[in-house]
């Protein structure tokens, strides 16, 4: 890693079912192919110290219709949580994030300390990250990895900047079946609709599964590849993709495993309780793999523990396939909000965190320009 940077990965435990990771870290590497040293920092916010306030529902309000099955399902991820947390306490005596960008220390001058400023600039930040510009649709891609127009092309990189329907003729022309393909839809949110910066969302579940059958998986996944979509914690969510004539069925995919992004504080604390009711501190990756396949995963059910940054970003998950795929896999994000070395990226903001004012120079942080 250059000049001394520690890796994303900053524990994993022995069975390697739970992983404490960097996120920042994770788009760092993200920017340079497996193996090369990293040129770029990340502009992020300040780690979060303390869990959120999440208030909770009055008496009786909370209660929801819920299958059994996504019963089942919420009480055994909630385990996987509880198993995590225990095991990283007992065998994890590191820091839970690496020292971070900020805009503040960047202005500044001062080298990333994490955690140096306050909840008004670390609202700011987030604002400004946020920020989208308008670009049309395009397709580019990229061998030696440049900055063109302002962004930051990624070596080997390709992207189709544009809606799902604008560039599926593109896709379908021009791009080559990939070993991952993973999808991070903008399922249904009142979160998102609350925030003024909040991006697109679809309107409601009909419109998910119409919006996500435009995309040709099936004739874009090799025969022994892998699927990995990001949910939300709604039921109906998880049921419109695994449900009897769900979206992996007819994509031609068998649920393989899932894994969970459980949010945490600088402490190493879920960002609020587990068992709340209106809030969860975890995200959910569930993956599937063609009908048939013999591709498998260590384990089924992984917990990432990980400090969330900027509003949409989630970690990058390239170097946790690297064990399970070919070497040099060919992967594919959908909705993506950033480019990945030697990857193809699509949607219409596949190049919103790519701006140079999300980005430092190893070098120029160095120096404290």
């Amino acid at each position: 890693m250059a000049h001394g940077m520690e890796p994303s990965v900053v524990f994993t435990s022995s069975d390697g079912a739970v992983v404490v990771i960097d996120v920042p870290r994770s788009l760092e590497e993200s920017q340079v192919l497996p193996g090369s040293n990293l040129t770029r920092r990340i502009i992020s916010t300040p780690p979060i110290k303390t869990p959120w306030q999440v208030p909770e529902p009055k008496k009786g309000s909370a209660a929801k219709h819920v299958s059994p099955s996504a019963a089942i399902a919420d009480l055994m991820t909630l385990e996987s949580v509880k198993a995590a947390l225990e095991t990283a306490r007992a065998d994890h005596h590191g820091p839970w994030c690496w020292p971070r960008a900020c805009y503040e220390q960047i202005d500044n001058g001062s080298a990333p300390a994490g955690g140096a400023v306050s909840d008004a600039d670390a609202k700011a930040d987030a604002a400004r990250s946020t920020k989208r510009k308008s670009q049309p649709p395009s397709t580019v891609s990229d061998v030696d990895g440049k900055v063109s127009s302002g962004t930051l092309i990624p070596t080997q990189s390709c992207h189709l900047l544009g809606t799902i329907e604008s560039q599926r003729e593109a896709f379908l022309q021009s791009a080559p079946q990939f070993d991952l393909i993973v999808l991070d839809p903008p399922w249904p949110s009142r979160s998102v609709k609350r925030k003024s910066d909040g991006y697109t969302t679809v309107r409601g579940m009909e419109e998910a599964r119409n919006l996500l059958l435009q995309i040709p998986v099936a004739s874009h996944l090799k025969s022994d590849g892998l699927v990995a979509i990001w949910v939300t914690n709604k039921a109906a969510v998880s049921d419109l993709l695994t449900g009897a004539g769900g979206l992996f069925s007819q994509w031609g995919l068998e649920p393989v495993g899932e894994w969970i992004w459980l949010k945490i504080t600088s402490a190493g604390e879920p960002v609020s309780d587990p068992e709340s009711a209106w809030r969860k501190p975890w995200e959910r990756l569930l993956i599937a793999r063609k009908t048939g396949s013999s591709t498998s995963l260590p384990t089924p059910m992984k917990v990432m523990m990980g400090v969330p940054d900027v509003h949409s970003r989630k970690p990058n998950v390239r170097g946790h396939f690297k064990d399970i795929l070919p070497i040099d896999y060919k992967g594919l994000e959908v909705f993506a909000r950033n480019l990945t070395a030697g990857w193809w990226s699509w949607g219409n903001e596949a190049t919103l965190f790519q701006q140079e004012h999300h980005w430092v120079s190893v070098k120029n942080e160095k120096s404290g320009l």
